[in-house]
C-alpha cells in the first residue's frame, strides 16, 4: 500500500498561521497610527496655528511616553488577566485616535497621542508574548518576524495610504482609519490572548522581584544593542528626504518611490532576519548589525552616484529590520518568564530612545556644518558600537556554554494554541539558540 505525503496543511497548522496574521495586522495597526504622523504634520501645523517644528513635537513626545510609560504599565499589569487586559489596551488605543481626530487645538490632539502611545507601549510585548507561545521553540523567530512585519507594512502601505486620506479628506481622517481599525482587529486578537493572568500567585514575588530582570547581563546587553541599531538607522533615516535630494540629486517625487523600496527592503530583511535567528539567534543579532553598520557607510560613501545609493538604501532597509527579530527573540530567551513582559516593553522603551538619540545625533552633524552625506556614516559608527556588543555577546556565550534552562511553574500558553509546552527560564532557551547548527 502506498503512502504519500500530504502538503495539505494541518487544522492546527492552518490555526497558528490565521492567528499569526491576526497579530502581523494588530502590529501594522499600531505601526501605521505611530508612523502616519510624518505625513500629517504640515497639514496639522496649518490647522493648529502652530510652527512645523512644533508640530514635530507629536513624534517626539509619542516616543518618549512610549519609553516611560511603557515600564511602569508592564510593572502595574503584570498580575492583570491578559485578556481583558488586552481588550482595555486595544480600546485605549481607539479612544487615542477619536481625541485625536476630535482635537479643536494642539493640545488635545497632542493628549490623544500620548493616550495612544501609552497603550501602544504596552500592547506590543502582549503581541510577541502570544506570538511566542503559539509556536514550537525552533520557530519562534519566524513567529516574532511575522509580528515584526506589521511596522514594515506600516512604512509600505499604512503611511501613503494615510498620507491619501490626510490628502483626500482631512488629517482627522485618518485618525478615525486607524481607530476603526484597531476596534475591527480587537475581536479577532482576543480570542488568541490567554484568559489567565500574566503572572500565577506563586510567582509573584512582589514588584521589586520583576526589576531583576533589568539587572541581567544579557538583557542589558541586547537591549543596548536596540538601542544603539536604531539611533544608527535614524540618524540618516530622520533626515533621509533632504539627503536624497540635496546630495544624490533627486527630486522629490522620486524619493516618494524611493522611500517605498526602503519599505520593500525591511520587509525583505525582516523575513529573513526571522529565519537567520531560527538558526542562530545571537548569530542572526551580530550579521545583522553588521549588516546595518556596512549598508549605511556605503551609502553615506556612494551618496552622490544615483544607482549605488539606490541599493544601498535598499540594504540599509532590509538590515534594519532583519535587527529586530534577532533582537526581540534574544530577549525572549534569555527574561525569565515572570518578567518576561516588562523586558519586552524595555526593548521597546529602548527602541524608542534610540529613534530620539538618532534624530537628535543627526541634528548635532547638520548643525557642526558636516554635509548630509555625513549622516549615514555617523549612523555607520554607532552601528559598529553595537556590533562590538553582539559580537562580545556571542563570543562569551560560546565561551560559557549554554546551560540548560529550567522548567518554569506554568507555562504562558494561547488561547486556542496547540503548541507544545517549553522552556522558558532565566537561562538562554538551548533550542532556540543553536537550531541548524
Amino acid at each position: 500500500m502506498q503512502t504519500s505525503h500530504n502538503p495539505t496543511p494541518t487544522r492546527s497548522e492552518r490555526g497558528t498561521n490565521w492567528a499569526l496574521a491576526v497579530l502581523t495586522l494588530c502590529s501594522f495597526t499600531l505601526g501605521t497610527g505611530e508612523i502616519m504622523i510624518a505625513g500629517l504634520l504640515p497639514d496639522i501645523a496649518s490647522d493648529a496655528d502652530v510652527s512645523l517644528s512644533t508640530a514635530g513635537l507629536l513624534v517626539s513626545s509619542f516616543a518618549m511616553t512610549v519609553v516611560l510609560g511603557g515600564p511602569v504599565l508592564a510593572l502595574t499589569t503584570g498580575r492583570a488577566r491578559r485578556r481583558r487586559l488586552l481588550i482595555a489596551l486595544m480600546a485605549c488605543y481607539a479612544v487615542g485616535n477619536v481625541l485625536s481626530a476630535l482635537a479643536p487645538s494642539f493640545l488635545p490632539l497632542a493628549a490623544g497621542r500620548i493616550v495612544a502611545a501609552l497603550a501602544h507601549s504596552a500592547l506590543m510585548p502582549l503581541f510577541f508574548g502570544i506570538a511566542a507561545d503559539i509556536v514550537p521553540p525552533e520557530r519562534r523567530g519566524s513567529a516574532v518576524a511575522r509580528v515584526s512585519l506589521g511596522f514594515s507594512l506600516a512604512m509600505i502601505a499604512g503611511l501613503p495610504i494615510g498620507a491619501a486620506l490626510g490628502q483626500w479628506l482631512s488629517w482627522r481622517a485618518t485618525f478615525w482609519a486607524v481607530a476603526l481599525l484597531t476596534l475591527a482587529v480587537t475581536v479577532p486578537v482576543a480570542a488568541l490572548a490567554p484568559d489567565t493572568p500574566g503572572i500565577s500567585e506563586e510567582d509573584d514575588r512582589g514588584r521589586l522581584g520583576e526589576l531583576r530582570v533589568l539587572g541581567d547581563r544579557r538583557v542589558q546587553i541586547v537591549t543596548g544593542v536596540t538601542a544603539l541599531a536604531a539611533a544608527a538607522s535614524f540618524t540618516a533615516y530622520t533626515y533621509v528626504t533632504p539627503l536624497l535630494t540635496d546630495s544624490v540629486g533627486f527630486d522629490e517625487s522620486t524619493v516618494t518611490v524611493l522611500l517605498l523600496l526602503f519599505g520593500i527592503g525591511g520587509t525583505v530583511g525582516n523575513l529573513v532576519g526571522g529565519r537567520l535567528t531560527d538558526r542562530s539567534v545571537l548569530g542572526a543579532v551580530s550579521v545583522s548589525v553588521a549588516a546595518l553598520g556596512a549598508s549605511l557607510l556605503l551609502l553615506g560613501v556612494t551618496a552622490s552616484l544615483k544607482v549605488p545609493a539606490v541599493v544601498f538604501l535598499f540594504l540599509f532597509g532590509a538590515a534594519y529590520y532583519a535587527v529586530i527579530p534577532a533582537v526581540n527573540t534574544r530577549l525572549l530567551n534569555v527574561a525569565s518568564q515572570q518578567a518576561r513582559t516588562l523586558a519586552l516593553t524595555v526593548q521597546s522603551s529602548a527602541f524608542n530612545l534610540g529613534t530620539a538619540l538618532g534624530g537628535w545625533l543627526g541634528g548635532r552633524v547638520i548643525a557642526a556644518g558636516a554635509g548630509l552625506r555625513w549622516l549615514p556614516v555617523a549612523g555607520a559608527i554607532v552601528a559598529a558600537v553595537a556590533l562590538v556588543l553582539a559580537l562580545g555577546e556571542q563570543a562569551g556565550e560560546r565561551r560559557r556554554g549554554t546551560k540548560p534552562a529550567p522548567q518554569p511553574s506554568r507555562p504562558v500558553s494561547a488561547a486556542k494554541s496547540s503548541a507544545p509546552a517549553r522552556k522558558e527560564g532565566g537561562g538562554a532557551h538551548p533550542a532556540a539558540e543553536t537550531v541548524g547548527q
